[in-house]
């Protein structure tokens, strides 16, 4: 969907409230959960989700409140459980292993010995009861604390920070919650903040100290209780220790989700680890900066650097080449709920002038020293390529594909027809007098010895953002309306050599594939056309890039009901790409006046080609078998609708492609002879 801004670059502004929001909010459309799974194995999570780690022991000013859990569960905190098995959480020193925790030490806090909150998901759910897992719904409650007139700041405390230090991990449903609550009125209202540190689902975390600012729901007030809520999943264990409130920094910026706006216009836009140079379009940074302080801040703005810092060869860069700033803005402090700063300031898009890898550089200034350095810069590196379209930035690992997801792979009794599939947007530099024509896809096949024998068809499917907010529709059905536009009539079946590689399979047939694609969104993928013991295809997944990634850009079709959805994946899929002069006076096919049916298709041999046309047009027609041998000819001259009967009874089954050509435009189709 084309966003309506009449401001069309800049960098974007916000003073904090208690949440960084999503680029974009969802609409009402189908989306598919993975289910994780259990394993006993001690798994490590990525070092970029403990970035806010970092803060572990910074004090900004006075601990306001502090409980070690010494000995038990203090005085005027309390445990609720809301699931029927008393399965909830537990003050202990020790921990109570499970089937799949058996290696699991106790949290290494630094009060460790004298006990901590403890919830054995795990332990309770060993052995996994013949109904299925039991899901967590447990809390902990802290007594009411006073953040205002404490002596030394008898106004109160207008920047109220919670840290606490933690070792968890969770499994296995999409609705997991490991959640801090804040409330000043018994929770009847409250505010909800993550409590996990970004730890990703089935990933240990180790000890580590986690930091939250909870100024806007708890900042100079006296009856401040905070919760912690485990919500939905099942297994191992979440351990606590060591709580304190501190009073937060008087002047803080967060520079939050960052991003780099490839395809401005649309409501949804990928991020490109690879960009062809003849599609990379005029690029603006976006982000939030938001005012964790207790202060009011000046001269508020983000600053950009474009660095070229490789050529293609792997050679040095050419350094600097592009720097942008956004106006300068006053925002105020955070916990001032009724006031907030907005705008979108005009700057000239960055676009590349060489081949090579480019880092770009953020950080949000201001007028005043930033107490709490770290959390106010951001850094991405991409490549402009010269036909490579990539959402990946090479960090993959892992996999993901249909049968990763509840109702995939062999559900419903098959998984031929499952089709998985990313979003690119093709928009090529206006004048650049270029088409651009799709060759082949490469797809990063997992380490799982399951797509062993799987046979699948490279696809691009068109795809349509203004169908999701359109008031007649607004279903993924509607936006992949305009079907498939190219794939391989060639199914291919994966040998074990092709596991844990890079496996590039050409795109030979299809009117994309001749005539190139016109500018919109298209959906990159493939589909499964035959199973190895109702197996389907998996492709590695980069959670490294995926974490830029904006949501509704990544698509799954299974073989059966629902139909098509969107999953917060970013599977390996690269598009290759061919760039082709326009031919003076030459037109696409999808502008072409004629139109072209052949039915019935697939057929035993007999069948109807039907052309209509607004205008008068000779065609020179031809029948080429998968050889390239031709089989029939004729000349068509069409003056409104012509019906021709088709016979190719007399030839081999097999799969024949009917071409209506002359000086001006080429069509094709596909024909099935059964």
């Amino acid at each position: 969907m084309k966003k309506n801004y009449i401001l069309l670059s800049g960098l974007v502004l916000a003073s904090c409230f208690a949440f960084a929001q999503n680029k974009m909010s969802t609409p009402n459309m189908s989306s598919f959960e993975v289910p994780a799974a259990l394993s006993s194995d001690a798994k490590s999570v990525d070092p970029d989700f403990l970035k806010k780690s970092k803060l572990n022991a910074k004090v900004f000013g006075d601990t306001l409140y502090y409980q070690d859990f010494a000995g038990g569960l203090p005085t005027g905190w309390s445990v609720v459980n809301n699931n029927p098995n008393n399965f909830q959480w537990v003050w202990n020193t020790v921990y109570q292993n499970g089937q799949f925790s058996a290696a699991t030490n106790i949290i290494t806090s630094t009060t460790a010995a004298n006990g901590f909150m403890v919830l054995t998901g795990d332990f309770f759910n060993t052995p996994i009861p013949t109904t299925g897992a039991v899901a967590m719904d447990t809390y902990f409650e802290s007594e009411a604390i006073s953040l205002t007139n404490n002596g030394n700041n008898p106004n109160g405390f207008g920047s109220v920070w919670v840290t606490y230090q933690q070792a968890l991990r969770y499994c296995c449903s999409g609705a997991n919650r490991l959640v801090l609550q804040a409330s000043t009125d018994n929770f009847v209202t409250f505010q909800e903040y993550d409590a996990t540190d970004a730890i990703a689902v089935n990933a240990a975390s180790g000890t580590v100290t986690n930091v939250i600012n909870i100024s806007t729901a708890a900042a100079n007030d006296t009856t401040v209780k905070i919760r912690f809520l485990s919500e939905g999943n099942s297994h191992y264990y979440w351990m606590i220790d060591d709580f304190a409130v501190i009073e937060g920094p008087l002047n803080d910026m967060e520079l939050r989700t960052p991003y780099l706006e490839f395809n401005f216009d649309y409501a949804y836009n990928p991020f490109y680890g690879q960009i062809p140079f003849d599609l990379f379009p005029p690029l603006p940074l976006s982000g939030f900066v938001y005012n964790n302080g207790s202060n009011d801040l000046t001269g508020v703005r983000i600053e950009g650097d474009f660095t070229h810092t490789a050529d293609p060869s792997g050679g040095p860069g050419v350094g600097l080449v592009y720097s942008t700033s956004s106006t300068p803005v006053s925002l105020v402090s955070g916990i001032r709920r009724d006031t907030a700063d907005y705008t979108v300031t005009n700057s000239p898009r960055f676009v590349p002038n060489v081949l090579g890898e480019f880092r770009v550089d953020m950080i949000a200034t201001s007028d005043s020293i930033d107490e709490n350095l770290g959390n106010e810069d951001h850094s991405q590196t991409f490549t402009t390529s010269d036909t490579i379209f990539a959402r990946d930035d090479n960090g993959y690992a892992g996999g993901t594909g249909p049968g990763s997801y509840v109702r995939g792979g062999s559900t419903g009794g098959t998984a031929v027809g499952d089709r998985f599939g990313t979003m690119y947007v093709v928009e090529s530099r206006t004048g650049n007098g270029l088409h651009t024509r799709p060759t082949s896809i490469t797809y990063a096949v997992s380490t799982d010895p399951t797509n062993i024998g799987v046979e699948i068809v490279p696809k691009i499917w068109k795809y349509e953002e203004d169908s999701l907010f359109a008031p007649a529709s607004g279903t993924l059905a509607a936006a992949f309306a305009g079907g498939e536009v190219a794939s391989s009539f060639i199914p291919y079946t994966i040998t074990a050599a092709d596991t844990n590689t890079l496996l590039t399979l050409p795109l030979d047939n299809g009117t994309a594939v001749f005539s190139g694609l016109d500018s919109g969104q298209y959906v990159v993928g493939w589909e499964v056309t035959n199973t190895n013991g109702g197996n389907s295809f998996e492709v590695q997944n980069d959670a490294s890039s995926g974490q830029f990634q904006d949501r509704v850009t990544c698509f799954l079709d299974f073989g059966h009901s629902p139909g098509w959805g969107w999953v917060l994946q970013n599977p390996v899929i690269r598009l290759n790409m061919k760039f082709l002069p326009i031919p003076t006076g030459l037109s696409a096919t999808a502008n072409s006046s004629t139109e072209f049916k052949i039915a019935p298709n697939p057929n035993n041999g007999l069948f109807t080609m039907t052309i209509s046309s607004t205008e008068v047009v000779t065609y020179n027609m031809n029948v080429r078998n998968m050889l390239g041998q031709e089989v029939f000819t004729d000349i068509i001259t069409v003056n409104g609708t012509v019906t021709e009967q088709m016979d190719l009874t007399q030839f081999e089954k097999g799969v024949y492609f009917v071409t209506l050509e002359n000086g001006a435009e080429k069509l094709l189709k596909k024909v099935v002879v059964q």
